[in-house]
């Protein structure tokens, strides 16, 4: 009984789900192209057609543009992008088929400056797109610059800054219904304030949203039981007393609580009980900074205060226990809940150079205190149990430093070589009380990690619109540990830990831009090598799972994204991402030969949007946008058999948008998934979820924009 409750707890624990968000904020009256866009994925600022690596910007025009609300609507219009979810509050995020449903995170989340990752995948904060200036996204391993778990790469989101000089804002509403489901409603704005002209100003922004459900509950009759309230308000203060010193505070709150989550097969459940999933978080980043003429010397410091609950029916996993814990009818339904509260420290102190001359250069240091308190418990219905079925509960402490160095030299006058590397250790202890079938078990663990990950980077500037690179980088994700109070599994001693797992990418690139900006290419070719994968294992004749590094996956991939402008009114864009990322070796949980969880191979997409004038201060919209994601799965082959394979089919996803802008004002009628694309995110069953987890039907609504 000990070893069976370990698996179910370890098997059903922090499913996530991702949030939504209305996606906006002031854009730039002329249109951008993106040689325009300035990105500061070097810790520089500089044009993204001079970052000698594989990015992507998307900005808050195309953000608003696209109509998107969620990073999951971005991701397949972002080569090598990849996101699901099981409802609001976290999500999964893949990046070049590295992914894994094990261990932490395999892309680093960054909000401005601050990582926001926690140490369990799967839960991935889920952002809301309100009032940013861009979303960046860097592709490959970014160690040297950001850290562990950036082995795929990272998603920094980047929010407006107070403009010191001017008074702004915006207001947005949107009313959509569901197909099948009921309404949703979407309140978002923003205000810019100068307190002092170009010395002080405030910029606040909030969002509300209201999302109808559709799943009904087959059980109870019950309609619409996904329906989920989202809440985001942020503001910032920022103080700009001389050209040399820059100050800015920011604090950041969202809360997301849906009834239950988007499990079903055509819109009905099985599930015998509700299961809420309700994520909050409060986030507080200083950040200051300082012209010294040769470098800029930055300060930040951030806290993350963030708590995650959900409810899961594991009544099916335990069907052949249930007639000996009572007669029959006496206990019908066994939910699963867990609490999870994190609390988290943050600082950084870096210089970095300006950008310009033969040398740049970016030196840090980085300093991170986690606390994790965990709650897990099984209750009964209708019937209730003299003890405790299943339950584990604790805390888990992590403590990381880090000091990294990136240096570039402009060898030739076109060519320049960075050399990079980062040193990170972490301290972890972990103490998991449990209670199996009455019986009480104690864990603790303590151990370190630590990793050394350097870059190489060789690049040419052909001209000013022009440039190709070559690269080699490594990354990393920490270690952790095991639940060893079993001893023995199968006859195997569990271990109590696993160590970091290594990816090395080789990749060589280039950008492009032709007839004066009106067409830019971008492309890249890669190999990753991933070694010592950390693969949730399990001992023939043996119920108790746990980790090992047993893994090696490797496989080679492309990235490309082209945008044109034949005219001022007509643009143009398409992207595709393709990896073969697979095991190469067996595993107890994978054959060679097995692609790596949850990521997709192939991904691929196309926009139009035409925007004529049709007379004085009144402007045409037309916006259509086509997303293709290939096949994925996740498998989990333990207990030696088959085992079970989850499929993620492909999808084919399209997106209208019509409507007339009248001056400030902007007048639109939307469609999301126009033609109704049924297939489900992920086809149940997985771990606990006997159901598939649905993708929302065909969303036909109207919006409302004004700016000033």
């Amino acid at each position: 009984m000990k070893t069976k409750a370990i698996f179910w707890l370890a098997s059903v624990a922090f499913l996530p789900g991702i949030a939504h968000a209305q996606t906006t904020t002031a854009a730039e009256e002329e249109l951008e192209t993106p040689n325009d866009i300035v990105v500061t994925a070097q810790r520089y600022e500089q044009r993204l057609q001079d970052v000698p690596m594989s990015i992507s910007a998307v900005t808050a025009r195309d953000i608003q543009a696209r109509n998107s609300e969620l990073l999951e609507e971005l991701q397949y219009s972002v080569p090598g992008l990849s996101t699901y979810g099981y409802g609001v509050g976290a999500s999964s995020t893949q990046l070049r088929g590295v992914s894994n449903i094990s261990g932490a995170a395999t892309v680093g989340i960054y909000y401005d400056e601050t990582p926001l990752t926690t140490i369990n995948a799967g839960l991935d904060p889920s952002v809301k797109l309100l009032d940013l200036e861009r979303v960046e996204v860097l592709r490959g391993p970014q160690a040297t610059l950001y850290g562990e778990g950036s082995m795929g790469g990272v998603i920094r989101y980047i929010p407006a800054a107070p403009n010191l000089g001017s008074v702004s804002g915006w207001l947005d509403g949107e009313w959509s219904d569901t197909r099948g489901g009921a309404g949703n409603y979407v309140l978002s704005g923003a205000i810019n304030l100068p307190v002092v002209t170009d010395v002080v100003g405030v910029r606040v922004a909030a969002n509300y949203e209201r999302r109808g459900g559709w799943i009904d509950r087959a059980l109870t009759g019950e309609r619409n039981i996904n329906e989920a309230d989202l809440f985001s308000v942020r503001g910032t203060l920022r103080i700009n007393p001389t050209d040399r010193f820059d100050f800015s505070l920011l604090g950041l709150y969202q809360k997301s609580r849906q009834d239950s989550e988007n499990f079903g097969v055509d819109g009905t459940t099985t599930d015998r009980v509700p299961t809420p999933i309700v994520d909050r978080m409060t986030f507080i980043q200083a950040k200051a900074s300082y012209d010294l003429d040769f470098a800029t010397l930055t300060g930040i410091g951030g806290y993350i205060d963030r708590r995650n609950t959900n409810v899961l029916d594991i009544t099916g996993l335990l069907t052949s226990l249930l007639p000996v814990l009572g007669p029959p009818g006496f206990i019908t339904a066994v939910p699963l809940s867990t609490a999870s509260d994190f609390k988290i420290y943050n600082a950084e102190l870096r210089l970095a150079s300006q950008g310009s001359g033969p040398l740049t250069y970016a030196i840090g240091a980085t300093y991170r205190n986690l606390k994790q308190d965990l709650l897990q418990a099984t209750s009964t219905a209708p019937g209730t149990l003299p003890f405790v079925l299943l339950s584990a509960s604790g805390p888990s402490r992590n403590t990381s430093y880090a000091v990294y160095g990136e240096l570039g030299y402009e060898i030739l006058p076109a060519l320049t070589a960075t050399v990079g590397a980062r040193y990170y250790e972490e301290h972890k202890r972990r103490r998991v009380d449990q209670i199996s079938f009455g019986t009480p078990i104690t864990d603790l663990n303590d151990g370190k990690f630590n990793s050394f990950n350097p870059r190489f980077n060789l690049s040419y500037q052909f001209s000013r619109d022009a440039l190709f690179y070559g690269s080699v980088a490594k990354g990393f994700r920490s270690g952790g540990f095991n639940l060893t109070s079993a001893g023995l599994a199968g006859g195997v001693v569990v271990p109590p830990t696993y160590e970091p797992d290594v990816i090395w990418t080789y990749e060589g690139g280039g950008r492009v831009s032709l007839a004066d900006n009106r067409l830019v290419l971008d492309a890249s070719v890669y190999r990753n090598i991933w070694t010592r994968v950390q693969t949730v294992t399990s001992a023939p004749g043996s119920p108790t799972a746990f980790t090992t590094n047993s893994g090696r996956v490797t496989g080679w991939g492309v990235d490309f994204s082209a945008t044109a402008r034949p005219t001022n009114a007509l643009s143009l864009s398409a992207t595709f991402g393709w990896n073969n990322m697979e095991y190469k070796t067996n595993t107890n949980d994978k054959l060679r030969g097995d692609p790596v969880d949850g990521a997709a191979r192939l991904s691929y997409s196309a926009s139009l949007d035409y925007r004529p004038e049709l007379g004085d201060d009144v402007t045409g919209i037309f916006r259509i946008d086509y997303q293709h994601a290939g096949r994925g799965q996740i498998t989990v082959r333990s207990f030696g058999g088959a085992g079970i394979i989850s499929e993620r089919p492909k999808r084919d996803l399209v997106n209208l948008r019509v409507g007339v802008a009248l001056g400030a004002i902007e007048l639109t009628a939307f469609a999301s998934n126009l033609f109704n694309e049924d297939a489900p995110i992920l086809i149940g069953p997985y771990g606990a979820i006997a159901d598939n987890i649905e993708q929302r039907p065909r969303t036909l609504g109207i919006s409302a924009s004004t700016r000033f």
